[in-house]
């Protein structure tokens, strides 16, 4: 089903996969994003694939009475002195509703809205009843305006996709050439397939290592003052049972995070920065390469600070040139101080500039142009570094390699889990896990970065 509406739609990925999980689940979705993004047309497509459906779509606005949402009022009822709605054809009685341009409600619609979407329940008259709804589908052109009723009703929405324009060009091509018949789709849920998936997801379990993350990134949200209610991250989670459960699985292992992207923002300005925490939390295996790196150059700099100089305030013959950002050096002090900041760049020999201008220079490390330039022109450089502190750096070092070691042990291991734990994962977009094994690939590249700061470190240390 997931892969015929994908065929249908083109960069709709997640809203499907979505679409579906929140049918399945119980939960509500809601799409922002400019018209003609074809939201509607795909909420209409997921109802068709319902098997045992009442399908209830309305536009609101301003002047939309409660009348045209629950039914009008029943005139037996008002006979009886009763105050009873014929809901039937009308969203009281539906399995799946659409209602576009909800954040258009009115107050006199709210109230029953929101007891309706968070309970499942409608009051007609006298009588509780019990809502046979599925999920409701939102859509708005723009985010709610400010306000305590409208801020609630945008809560109530556990799915939340910001759908814009399709990006690519070949993509939109394949529009302009589709044929938007009606969708039939190649199979259809029943309720008992719906029954019978949350009955197994309660025997599903959320492996370590997605505690773990998920433990994470709450905090990391409280830090940055996000506000994330406990009741939002308790769905997450049996949004993610409900996920594996309907593929089979008996746990819900780290490649279910990245569902929690679209369930964790509040405004489409968080969505890339919550996104990439979360993919980045699935990849990492517990260690913060970025934090290892920061204290690998840490290092280096303390080592480099560690070093007593002679003659740190001698003058040069000549000037000295950086090869990378064309700073000009004339005393040993300042071209230390630039090597402390940007331990990366290499230096030209004066000599060289001086004969050949900067086409066929050679390059020199600090070392080597300090050691170059004390023997081939006599100058004084002398530089000391007491041993009791050289022994201390030289095991932090070791310690940190130790570290890098271990997760360059398990990184291939751990690459060739995930993937085939993607593989497994109809839910994820191609984006989503595309993007997670470059991450993979980028997680090498950082660890190659740090043995060779400690490789300089321990030369200079040595």
């Amino acid at each position: 089903m997931i892969r015929s509406l994908n065929e249908r739609y083109v960069e709709r990925e997640d809203e499907i996969s979505g679409s579906v999980l929140a049918l399945l689940s119980g939960e509500h979705l809601l799409l922002i994003g400019p018209p003609g993004t074809a939201k509607s047309m795909l909420a209409r497509d997921i109802c068709q694939c319902l098997g045992e459906r009442e399908l209830y779509y309305y536009l609101l606005t301003r002047f939309t009475s409660p009348e045209e949402v629950f039914g009008p009022l029943s005139l037996a009822g008002l006979k009886n002195d009763e105050f009873k709605r014929k809901i039937d054809g009308y969203l009281p009685a539906a399995n799946i509703a659409f209602l576009d341009e909800i954040f258009k409600a009115n107050s006199s619609i709210l109230n029953s809205l929101l007891t309706i979407l968070n309970e499942k329940k409608f009051h007609n008259g006298r009588e509780t009843l019990d809502v046979p709804l599925y999920s409701i589908y939102g859509a708005s052109n723009e985010l709610p305006e400010e306000g305590e009723e409208l801020q609630a009703l945008y809560d109530r929405f556990l799915f939340r996709y910001f759908v814009d324009q399709i990006s690519d060009s070949g993509k939109f091509l394949k529009v302009l050439n589709s044929n938007d018949g009606e969708f039939v789709p190649p199979v259809k849920i029943l309720k008992s397939d719906i029954d019978k998936i949350r009955k197994a997801s309660e025997n599903v379990r959320l492996s370590d290592d997605t505690i773990s993350v998920i433990l994470s990134m709450r905090e990391d949200m409280k830090r940055k003052g996000r506000y994330v209610s406990d009741r939002r991250w308790k769905k997450a989670a049996s949004v993610m049972k409900i996920a594996a459960a309907a593929i089979g699985k008996k746990e819900a292992d780290i490649t279910f995070i990245p569902l929690m992207q679209h369930m964790l923002w509040e405004s489409p300005n968080e969505k890339e920065e919550i996104r990439t925490s979360l993919l980045n939390s699935c990849v990492s295996g517990g260690t913060d390469l970025s934090k290892l790196k920061n204290e690998a150059e840490e290092l280096f700099k303390l080592a480099l600070g560690s070093m007593s100089i002679v003659n740190s305030d001698l003058r040069f013959p000549r000037i000295v040139y950086c090869a990378d950002c064309n700073g000009a050096f004339t005393s040993l002090e300042s071209l230390r101080k630039h090597h402390s900041e940007t331990a990366k760049h290499s230096f030209m020999d004066p000599h060289d500039d001086a004969k050949g201008g900067r086409k066929n220079y050679k390059r020199y490390s600090f070392e080597e142009l300090v050691e170059m330039l004390s023997r081939e022109h006599g100058w004084k450089l002398t530089e000391k570094r007491s041993a009791p502190e050289s022994r201390l750096y030289l095991k932090e070092i070791n310690d940190l390699r130790k570290r890098k070691d271990e997760v360059l042990e398990m990184h291939e291991k751990d690459r060739n889990a995930l993937l085939s734990e993607l593989n497994e994962n109809i839910w994820l977009s191609d984006r989503d896990k595309n993007d997670m094994m470059m991450m993979f690939s980028r997680r090498l590249t950082i660890m190659n970065e740090i043995e060779s700061i400690m490789k300089d470190t321990s030369a200079l240390l040595e």
